[in-house]
């Protein structure tokens, strides 16, 4: 099965401070750099998982640009779809204590905002041979409304990516199925204050989203299909980075749901083992993710949904 990923394709840097920070100042500390952006991620971990990915975005006319598209060539996912903007290459930088708490998030990400109804339109052919699209809240309200309209007789996947950008979502939600954010996102999109745990976030969506996973860190998941919720625990991991372990819980659920395994509940674990690999992986997508370590780390914990 072909699947698109339409959203982020960026760069993450993440600046860990040496001590705890001291503002106006100069702070000592080191700096690392990764492939970032939702959809991209999803894209990646998708395609060590064996399928076939077309990956729908946009770049700047620099390094981070070129370096983005040389990572998904080397990973032989489609980057025909891929536009190239005057203006930069979006960016994700963090600034963390060294305890991991963080102390600033910079998101530079104007360049999706091109990303419209009349940029896509010449795309549309090839994503019609997609039967899979997974879309991000990167993209306009707008552009998330048209993918929606011109994807009715396909599946279509989303994720709420941040408080304020889930709001995007909310007139496609009927259209979107499975649908993946964090209890926060949940709130946000249906107009509350809050969600004491995923479970109840997962019975509020679930009256208006088909099928969906509510994720709450190391307490794990609700998962949804139909009206029917599962709490599911997180596997155990050797914690690295938990950078990536959301993007690759949607990828292996994904990757069950187009063929990997029966059942909505039973690729929601795959997701959950794929998880697990990232977070010990140190990195934002594991190099080593495959079909069969994900299927072997999912046995492991088969007793305990």
């Amino acid at each position: 099965m072909k699947i698109a990923c339409i959203g982020g394709a960026h760069i993450d840097r993440h600046g860990v401070l040496a001590a705890p920070l001291i503002p106006g100042t100069s702070n000592p500390g080191t700096v690392t750099s990764d492939f970032g952006g939702v959809a991209r991620n999803v894209a990646e971990n998708l395609s060590r998982l064996g399928r076939d990915v077309l990956m729908v975005s946009r770049v700047g006319d620099d390094e981070s640009g070129r370096a983005v598209l040389s990572r998904l060539d080397s990973l032989g996912i489609g980057k025909s779809q891929i536009g190239v903007s005057a203006r930069p290459t979006a960016s994700y930088t963090a600034i963390l204590e060294p305890n991991g708490e963080l102390v600033l998030g910079l998101a530079d990400m104007a360049i999706y905002d091109e990303i419209t109804p009349a940029i896509l339109q010449p795309a549309l052919p090839r994503l019609l041979e997609c039967e899979l699209w997974f879309v991000d809240a990167n993209l306009p309200a707008e552009t998330l409304g048209w993918l929606a309209r011109a994807s009715s007789h396909l599946a279509l996947a989303a994720d709420a990516v941040s408080v304020v950008k889930s709001r995007r979502l909310t007139g496609i939600l009927e259209t979107v199925s499975p649908l993946f954010l964090n209890i926060a996102q949940a709130a946000s999109i249906l107009g509350v204050d809050a969600f004491p745990d995923a479970e109840t976030a997962a019975r509020a969506l679930s009256q208006r989203v088909l099928a969906g996973v509510v994720t709450a860190g190391a307490a794990g998941v609700a998962a949804w299909l139909n009206g029917e919720v599962r709490v599911m625990p997180a596997r155990p991991a050797l914690v690295r980075d938990v950078t990536g372990a959301g993007d690759a819980l949607i990828a292996g659920t994904l990757f069950g749901i187009t063929g990997g395994v029966p059942g909505f509940f039973r690729a929601v674990r795959l997701g959950l083992a794929a998880a697990a690999i990232t977070v010990e992986s140190g990195s934002t997508t594991a190099a080593h993710l495959t079909p069969d370590l994900v299927a072997a780390r999912d046995l492991l914990y088969a007793s305990e949904d």
